[in-house]
């Protein structure tokens, strides 16, 4: 994670916003990904029986 963190371009406040755009980009894709697993590959909460 330095790594990644030390490669950004700018000085330190820029790194940081960038980094935060970074993660928070990260989560909704990752969020979208798991709603497209649970809803095609997953269990969607039918009847039992």
């Amino acid at each position: 994670m330095r790594r990644i963190y030390r490669a950004l371009p700018g000085p330190t406040p820029v790194r940081i916003i960038t980094s935060i755009v970074i993660v928070g980009v990260a989560l909704v894709a990752l969020h979208f990904f798991y709603e497209w697993v649970g809803s095609s590959f997953l269990d969607t909460g039918g009847t039992v029986g």
